[in-house]
């Protein structure tokens, strides 16, 4: 059962600044708590295995409410609802039952580190993770420079990694694993309370229970359509918050000159969110070439969207909302995030371009 409870969102609005900012004293564990008692969490997760049931577009909505308050507590609420995507989704039992538990009610926080496996299948970079199997255990080494929702000393990351043969796993790895060293928060523009920072693998030696997937190249693109999917619900919320900021400064002294933007930015907005909703419906068994191009145009359509109304809400609130303190200053912190978040703009523009080429995306 979800709760629509007003107050989660004025918490997450209050937190909002000082999450984005770091402030000493506040962390991204009391939204995930939060999200966990009001069963965002649980959304879109079969009720077999503990989940509250409903479908994806259920789950981008429910970031998409969170991401419109706060985009740090938004980005969290995607990496851990994200690993737990990877979790059901595997053929791994034992982590269902073990470790999706935890992760429905935030008791850990669940880090996606397969932004560098994103690239991996994409062509872009190869794994920075190599794996070595023995006949009950794998061997981790290799270093990831990004990562976040690693929440000191209690979170599991999934990971892809190669091995010598060329084989290719995705692996849950708990912080308390031998070997795994975690670096200090890196300094962000904004969300720095994001708990982002590195990790180091020096020979992390783990049981194949921790294994999600030993076919990383057949896990990762079912899992992907969700992986993006969950990604735009953070720009739909901030464009939305924004379009509503907007709509609240237009008058008469600024509506001759901003108007036509901001009615061609909602109009927009509203095709995007027909394409989501379209695109949610889809079984990700069944994506087809066309659904794929259409999803990555999504994810960068939204994205651009949300960046423009950002600048269009500080223009029309003026030089006050440049003010540090203010949730315009924020937000435009926030919202400079998304274009690079993995796959960037960048990487995704790069790769229709690629793929346009030869004929093909997956």
């Amino acid at each position: 059962m979800v709760s629509q409870d007003a107050t989660l969102q004025v918490e997450l609005a209050e937190r909002a600044g000082w999450l984005n900012d770091g402030a000493a004293g506040h962390h991204v564990g009391e939204s995930l708590a939060q999200l966990a008692a009001s069963g965002y969490l649980g959304l879109g997760v079969p009720e077999s295995l503990g989940g509250a049931g409903g479908n994806l577009l259920n789950v981008v909505q429910a970031i998409a409410t969170v991401s419109e308050q706060c985009l740090t507590s938004g980005f969290v609420f995607w990496c851990q609802r994200a690993f737990i995507e990877y979790v059901a989704a595997s053929d791994n039992t034992w982590l269902q039952a073990e470790l999706l538990p935890q992760m429905l009610q935030a008791k850990r926080s669940g880090a996606t580190g397969l932004s560098n496996a994103m690239k991996f299948l994409a062509g872009i970079e190869q794994l920075r993770i190599q794996a070595t199997l023995d006949a009950t255990t794998v061997t981790l080494n290799g270093f990831l420079p990004w990562a976040s929702n690693l929440q000191p000393e209690n979170f599991v990351v999934a990971i892809a990694a190669q091995t010598s043969d060329g084989r290719s796993l995705v692996v849950a790895v708990p912080s308390s694993a031998s070997g795994l060293t975690r670096g200090e928060d890196l300094q962000l523009l904004g969300l720095q309370a994001s708990w982002t920072s590195t990790l180091r693998f020096d020979s992390v030696q783990l049981p194949y229970q921790w294994i999600i997937s030993d076919h990383a190249t057949i896990f990762l693109p079912k899992i992907r359509p969700a992986f993006l999917l969950m990604q735009c619900g953070l720009a739909w919320g901030v464009a939305r918050r924004s379009r509503h900021e907007i709509t609240q400064s237009l008058n008469d002294k600024n509506g001759a000159a901003l108007s036509s933007r901001f009615q061609q930015n909602s109009i927009t907005l509203l095709m995007l969110e027909s394409q989501l909703h379209h695109l949610c419906s889809v079984n990700a068994n069944d994506v087809t070439l066309a659904q794929a191009r259409q999803l990555f145009e999504l994810r960068i359509a939204l994205t651009r969207l949300a960046v423009d109304f950002v600048q269009l809400e500080l223009e029309a609130k003026g030089g006050a909302a440049y003010l540090k303190p203010s949730g315009t200053a924020r937000r435009l912190r926030e919202v400079s995030f998304l274009p690079v978040l993995t796959p960037s703009l960048v990487q995704l523009e790069t790769e229709l371009h690629r793929h346009a080429q030869a004929g093909n995306l997956l």
